[in-house]
């Protein structure tokens, strides 16, 4: 999430607050401190409740929110308020003492996280997967030690999660404050490593300095064109829930299919990257292709054109348009990316390029907002821990068309905000009148 707000707000944004950003990163990180020193000194106390209080308020906030949209965006953030509301209530100890059910929570949400690290990286062998590797097991035992109630006994094992998170995200505003303050004025946040793989362009690209908005009257919006992979099998598929949402669908005849990506802005500007030759994924051959390793890069190609690629196959699934954002930047991200054509089905495919231009054409769009009142805001809105919840998952497996989905659509949300609730609530309204059965008189 740091870094996402890092990128909407620009390099000069951020480069002139450095120390800010080192100062809250020490103080969270004596906090964590002072959270796991004084666990029995009624400080943990403190901490559940306080955090306990801050999900409360957050779902409450999402329920009501999300009761002025309608159809599956609704479902959606009701469902996820109501989530935040109960687990604010485990950490309340409302209406009993909740202390083995937040334990057996933690658990076995530790457990899930450090066995898809495992097998992910094991299986895919992505750039630093040795790393991702050992955080797995390092989850796997934090759980052990959830369950076993030791060394803390079970009404402490919630403090000792949040002052573990608010350590880690001391030590992330420090390494992040510690590398912004040696970036020179104007540099792109999106084409520099901040944080960990190098990304394909580089600082000095060059690149104009104009306002970073593009929302024209009459300009071209940019759109994602999203072809999931539920859509690509013809004959008929094998139920795989999730699996085939964010990974790949199966069919009876044992193909396997990915989906596809790909970013539009006008005539002049199309990304989407498809091998030369097409790869033949089987049932037999697919954990040897998602190797992300050198062995499995295939020569690319780019496709001049939306209309093209519809005609020669189907119209995509989903459509994100967008009106807010640095045309300048996307360009520039393009003619750095687009020299280098390999293909890797799981290391630098089709969503590792749009979401990496979606990155470039954000980055400064609230450049010009009030910036504390701003972070404020997007500290505490729900899509920004989608989209970084997210990114940390696909970079830890592979960016995928489903986790890019995910992405783009949160970015959209974030950028694109619904201000005016009063017109939600009149749409929520007219589409309850509609659903609503008529009496006869």
């Amino acid at each position: 999430m740091f870094r996402l707000a890092l990128i909407l707000f620009g390099g000069d944004a951020l480069i002139r607050r450095w120390k800010v950003f080192l100062v809250a990163g020490v103080l969270a990180m004596a906090m964590a401190a002072i959270v796991l020193i004084d666990l029995v000194d009624g400080v943990a106390d403190i901490a559940t409740g306080v955090l306990g209080t801050l999900l409360l308020l957050q779902g409450l906030v999402e329920i009501a929110v999300g009761a002025t949209h309608t159809r599956a965006r609704r479902r959606f953030e009701m469902l996820r308020g109501t989530a935040m509301v109960v687990f604010a209530s485990l950490l309340l100890d409302f209406p009993w003492d909740n202390a083995l059910t937040t334990s057996f929570l933690f658990a076995s949400a530790f457990i899930f996280n450090g066995l898809v690290r495992i097998v992910s990286s094991l299986l895919i062998r992505h750039p630093g997967w040795r790393t991702s590797h050992l955080i797995g097991w390092g989850y796997l035992l934090m759980a052990l030690l959830l369950a076993t109630n030791w060394p803390l006994p079970a009404e402490m094992n919630v403090s000792f999660c949040v002052g573990m998170a608010l350590m880690a995200g001391g030590f992330v505003l420090v390494r992040g404050a510690w590398r912004l303050r040696r970036l020179p004025a104007g540099s792109r946040l999106a084409a520099i490593e901040l944080y960990q793989r190098k990304r394909e362009a580089s600082p000095d690209v060059p690149h104009a300095a104009p306002a970073p908005v593009s929302e024209k009257q009459g300009a071209e919006p940019m759109v994602v064109h999203v072809w999931t992979a539920l859509d690509v099998v013809n004959d008929e598929r094998v139920r795989l829930p999730l699996i085939e949402r964010y990974i790949f669908s199966l069919s009876r005849k044992g193909s396997v299919s990915t989906g596809h990506v790909a970013l539009e802005c006008g005539p002049g500007l199309y990304i989407s990257h498809h091998p030369r030759i097409r790869l033949s994924i089987t049932q037999k051959n697919v954990v040897h292709q998602v190797r992300a390793t050198s062995s499995n890069d295939h020569p690319g190609m780019w496709l001049p054109s939306y209309a093209q690629e519809a005609e020669a196959t189907r119209p995509s699934t989903f459509r994100i348009r967008f009106r807010v954002f640095n045309p300048d930047h996307l360009e520039a991200f393009w003619q750095a990316y687009q020299r280098n054509d390999t293909y890797n089905l799981t290391h630098r495919n089709c969503s590792v390029a749009v979401t990496e231009a979606i990155d470039a054409a954000v980055e400064g769009v609230f450049a010009d907002k009030p910036f504390w009142r701003t972070l404020l805001r997007l500290a505490v809105h729900p899509d920004m821990w989608l989209a970084g919840s997210v990114r940390v998952r696909a970079e830890s497996i592979a960016w995928t068309p489903g986790l890019a989905l995910d992405y783009v659509s949160a970015i959209r949300r974030i950028t694109h905000p619904q201000r005016d609730l009063k017109l939600n609530l009149s749409r929520w309204w007219k589409a309850w009148r509609r659903r609503a059965p008529k009496k006869d008189l």
